[in-house]
């Protein structure tokens, strides 16, 4: 039995709790993962994995020698990576999870010329706004924006995203532009909501260099920021979301920035963040170089800073 071949095939099946996830990544069949893992169980005279007709988990002891399995894997990953650094090229799949807003607008539109410069690389691309834990579920890096810097994690700090407040100039002109904060609650306002809360975000503020926030109250909530651009764009109402959301909309005139002296300074930092480990692989540099230079070309066209 290659059982080092089968240790890899357990632990993506355990990061996946499915055969069928583990079977597309490794280019196996279902029924060959499964075989791998039932091989396992017989050499180790236990049952590693509970197994439902949808799904599978981890028994006590299947999660014991999980965390085991993927010590070692870590390890001989790190010795291969040693040996080949000089003149290693990236290969093999790299599992990414990206910041919902961010990823949709401008890191997967550019990721046809990213894949294209690597052809022995494949990509899984996951969009989520929660706290991922990249050792746990085998992600290889993610990009986030906002405070989200982890012990076990390298966070490298790409740009800043600031908040601006917008509306369609078809509606500045029915209603007027807001000239204070206060203003804005005679104005139609559009909400989002927190994807963990589920309540509507407070608007942020600075003034004579004091930073505040206020309750708006919006008429019409999303927790969806690429809905709540739409919905700003049709003129439904005054939005605050940060300049990568709106900045394109704001460049093709669809939307007009409003309330900029009382724009705050601070921003949310946008980061890639990777698993620590002593030899960075090729996979993970080359998308790390990737993001530094989208975020420069962002930054030229001001939709981050």
């Amino acid at each position: 039995m290659d059982k080092l071949n089968d240790f890899k095939v357990f632990v993506r099946a355990a990061q996946h709790c499915s055969f069928s996830a583990a079977a597309w990544e490794l280019g196996m069949t279902p029924s060959a993962v499964s075989k791998a893992v039932q091989r396992l169980e017989k050499y180790l005279g236990t049952r590693l994995v509970n197994r439902t007709t949808r799904s599978l988990s981890l028994t006590e002891d299947g999660a014991e020698f999980f965390d085991r399995c993927r010590q070692i894997l870590d390890e001989i990953e790190e010795a291969e990576l040693a040996l080949n650094q000089s003149n290693s090229f990236p290969k093999g799949l790299l599992r990414i999870s990206l910041a919902v807003a961010i990823g949709h607008l401008h890191i997967i539109p550019a990721l046809a010329n990213f894949i294209e410069r690597y052809p022995d690389l494949k990509l899984e691309v996951a969009l989520s706004d929660r706290m991922v834990d990249l050792v746990e579920e085998g992600i290889d890096a993610t990009v986030r924006v906002g405070d989200g810097s982890e012990s076990r994690l390298i966070m490298r700090r790409l740009a800043t995203a600031r908040f601006v407040i917008c509306a369609a100039p078809a509606y500045l002109a029915r209603y007027g532009e807001p000239k204070t904060p206060e203003d804005l609650n005679a104005h139609q306002c559009l909400n989002f909501l927190s994807p963990r809360t589920g309540r509507a975000f407070d608007w942020f503020f600075q003034r004579d260099g004091e930073a505040f926030n206020l309750p708006i109250d919006g008429r019409i909530r999303f927790n969806h920021s690429e809905s709540l651009l739409a919905a700003a764009i049709a003129g439904a109402g005054l939005i605050q979301v940060h300049r990568y959301i709106a900045g394109t909309a704001i460049a093709n005139g669809e939307l007009k920035p409003v309330l900029e002296l009382f724009a705050p300074t601070t921003g949310s930092p946008i980061a890639v963040l990777y698993p620590q480990k002593r030899h960075l692989s090729a996979k993970v540099r080359v998308f790390v170089d990737f993001m530094s230079n989208l975020m420069a070309q962002l930054k030229q066209q001001r939709i981050v800073e």
